[in-house]
């Protein structure tokens, strides 16, 4: 699969750098990251890998979801595999 470039980087680069954001950039960005996850909720995929390094910025400061390496397609809307990250 391939993936339009985006120039904007990572969110997680950004919050990094602003060690938090104001409370306007945080609502645009909850809203962006809940209409990308609903829109794949209404495909019967769930993403199961969100963290800032996932969320990329194009040019204008949108979101866009990567990395759908753990994603899962429902079949029946129950989801009965277990999922998690060892850390050392």
């Amino acid at each position: 699969m391939l993936f339009e470039y985006l120039c904007g980087g990572e969110l997680f680069t950004y919050l990094r750098n602003a060690g938090q954001f104001a409370d306007s950039t945080c609502l645009f960005y909850a809203a962006e990251i809940t209409s990308a996850l609903d829109y794949l909720h209404s495909l019967s995929i769930v993403y199961r890998d969100l963290k800032p390094e996932n969320l990329l910025l194009d040019k204008d400061g949108h979101l866009k979801l990567t990395d759908f390496g753990f994603a899962k397609r429902l079949e029946d809307r129950s989801c009965n595999v277990l999922c998690s990250v060892l850390s050392s």
